[in-house]
């Protein structure tokens, strides 16, 4: 009986699949290379990581990276070179870097180190850079002081204290000597929000700017009340209180100083005045008014 001929196209068609699913030289090569390369990558990684490492020791571990200790130059470093500071205490600075002396430069935190001056009163903004091998070069821009302002009494102490304070509320206590001319602020407290601060601040400085040259002989602001700011005008050696509310400053000084020489001929003994109705004056504890 002669043989069928699809059982022998059925065993060529399978010798043919098994020969397919063989892995085909090319295949072999291109892995050969996937795992050539893949193991070269990792012998150049593990060689980076290597060298960075022993650089990473040779910056920690030389000494001539090291910021030099403040207690062997009469307490301050040569290592440290501060620009920009006239009223912040040099001490309060230095105080900042005191972990980093007798290390290395390259273990400086430099952008915590510039958080850490913004934290200080008299400093509104601070830079930090490193200068090779072995300094750091700090840049501070120190709050402008616009007013004294008067303190109640401290509880420790009992006695009222007078501070600056600068046009966003912030507070700052000069910590070497210095002179300032510039008005007085009452009615503010350190306990106090500083946002409230900053809108009282702004208040008077509103006011005496809108004052001009009108504001020459005002002493003092209270600002207890932002809607009546009540100032210390200096006239005849006298010290009057002004209410003057919280707008037209100036028209309401003006139409009070055209008018002084009348009220004190007519209330000599009167010194607070309520000057927030336009184009009217009253004597606080008088019933009757100037016109």
């Amino acid at each position: 009986m002669a043989r069928r001929p699809e059982a022998s196209d059925s065993s060529a068609r399978s010798q043919g699949r098994r020969e397919a699913e063989r892995p085909s030289l090319f295949d072999k090569i291109a892995w050969s290379r996937v795992i050539l390369w893949g193991a070269l990558g990792m012998t150049v990684l593990v060689g980076t990581l290597f060298a960075w490492h022993r650089t990473e020791e040779f910056f920690i571990r030389d000494s001539r990276f090291q910021l030099s200790e403040p207690t062997e130059f009469a307490g301050q470093s040569p290592s440290l070179k501060v620009e920009g500071l006239h009223y912040a205490s040099p001490s309060q600075i230095r105080h900042v870097f005191a972990p980093d002396f007798g290390r290395s430069l390259y273990l400086v935190p430099v952008n915590r180190r510039r958080q850490e001056l913004l934290a200080i009163d008299w400093v509104e903004e601070a830079s930090v850079s490193k200068i090779w091998p072995d300094t750091v070069r700090v840049r501070v821009e120190e709050r402008r002081p616009v007013a004294f302002i008067h303190l109640p009494p401290s509880r420790k102490t009992g006695l009222s204290e007078f501070a600056l304070i600068d046009k966003d509320g912030f507070i700052l206590r000069p910590k070497m000597a210095a002179q300032f001319t510039l008005p007085v602020i009452g009615g503010i407290r350190e306990s106090e929000d500083r946002e409230d601060r900053r809108a009282r601040v702004q208040r008077v400085l509103s006011m005496l700017d809108a004052l001009g040259h009108q504001a020459d002989r005002i002493s003092e602001v209270d600002a207890s009340d932002p809607n009546n700011l009540v100032v210390a005008e200096h006239l005849d050696n006298r010290v009057l209180s002004l209410m003057m509310g919280d707008e037209n400053y100036s028209s309401r000084m003006s139409n009070f100083l055209n008018n002084y020489n009348e009220i004190r001929m007519k209330r000599p003994d009167s010194t607070t005045f309520d000057l927030r109705v336009d184009n009217l004056i009253t004597v606080v504890g008088d019933p009757k008014n100037v016109q």
